[in-house]
């Protein structure tokens, strides 16, 4: 049953038998493919000795929609570009406290699942027990907006940060990062205005589904041609498939996760949430903030080495963030990168038992 103001369990894979020390991965799907995206990592939970739960955002099958108070909190999408500095500010701003109150619909969902199903806490001296938090694609949002905000929520049943012990961005493009695009051929069919909506949906699909070679710069990444093989995800399901992992309506002009992305986008939202998630705090007079018993937590990018362009790209910026802001002295969480071999923007459906690895990976079999 959907409850209101959740996310929804699509799935659970259950605790593993005869432990009561195993990681919990809990998952928050992307754009229009839902949290059945995930059903083929299902099968490999008792092997690796973990309990998966796959979330349904609001709008997404099981859920609830939004009220009209809470839609009002995106603001339209203006025809021609806004040039007014107050009016973008303001816009903006609309977008970052739509996603903060996303964030607290997350952190209670996760309240009321370790509350509710008894999850093991985190035992980091083992690396063993707790969650580890996914975010894949436009879901990374979800994983930005809420360790940005996690000082300003209230402990409620359980304290989190005895749970939480790493948050994974799974294959966000870097737009959804916030990184302006390369002057230098910003090749994305989702905003190829040549084209018409219903265009641009069945363009961007076989894009965002099919595998690439790519280089090791910038200027040798492939924007556009797809390798003939392996064939695009997509070509690969069969109706059945199709029909049980993807939901379309939000993702149509006018749909909330349409307005939220396109607007987060426009109006640089995306890099404030980037910052929020990725900078700690200085101490303030030898006290920390609440909010940063998470400060340990890690922050994870998993990335598919054949996935779209705006993938190694958004892998390359992280990192170079990472070490500018080490070498400036500024406090950043732990950041490490997971390279998935082969891998295209659905590794978890064609990849599944090395996407499982990537997440529970221990950081020493992270990307050098």
């Amino acid at each position: 049953m959907a409850t209101t103001n959740r996310l929804y369990v699509h799935h659970d894979s259950g605790a593993p038998e005869g432990r009561d020390d195993y990681t919990t991965l809990v998952v928050v799907h992307g754009y229009v493919w839902h949290a059945a995206t995930f059903a083929k990592l299902l099968p490999h939970a008792a092997a690796q000795g973990v309990r998966i739960i796959l979330l349904n955002r609001r709008e997404y099958p099981g859920t609830t929609q939004y009220t009209e108070e809470e839609r009002a909190g995106l603001p339209p999408i203006p025809e021609e570009p806004l040039t007014d500095e107050n009016e973008i500010r303001s816009a903006r701003q609309m977008l970052l406290s739509f996603m903060r109150d996303r964030a607290l619909e997350l952190y209670h969902t996760i309240q009321d699942i370790v509350t509710e199903r008894a999850i093991p806490a985190a035992r980091p001296e083992s690396h063993t027990g707790g969650i580890v938090l996914v975010g894949w694609s436009m879901g990374a949002t979800w994983m930005t907006a809420l360790l940005t905000h996690i000082a300003e929520f209230p402990i409620g049943a359980v304290n989190l940060r005895d749970y939480v012990r790493r948050v994974i961005l799974s294959d966000p493009p870097s737009s959804l990062l916030g990184y302006p695009y390369p002057k230098d051929d910003p090749y994305n069919p989702f905003f190829d205005t040549s084209l018409t909506h219903e265009e641009r949906l069945k363009v961007f699909t076989t894009w965002i589904t099919s595998y690439y070679a790519h280089g090791a710069t910038l200027a040798a990444f492939e924007r556009r041609r797809g390798l003939t093989t392996p064939v695009p995800t997509i070509e690969g399901m069969t109706t059945e498939d199709f029909e049980s992992t993807v939901h379309v309506p939000p993702g149509l002009p006018g749909g909330a996760d349409w307005t939220l992305i396109l607007g987060c986008i426009t109006l640089g939202a995306y890099k404030p949430l980037r910052e929020g998630a990725l900078y700690l705090s200085d101490d303030v007079e030898g006290t920390k903030r609440a909010g940063d018993g998470w400060r340990d937590v890690e922050v994870r990018y998993v990335w598919g080495e054949r996935s779209i362009w705006e993938v190694p790209y958004a892998a390359q910026l992280l990192r170079q963030e990472a070490a500018d802001a080490k070498k400036g002295g500024k406090p950043f969480r732990k950041l490490t990168t997971f390279c998935i071999r082969g891998a295209n923007h659905f590794a978890q459906w064609d990849y599944p038992e090395e996407s499982l690895r990537a997440f529970l990976a221990g950081p020493q079999d992270c990307d050098p």
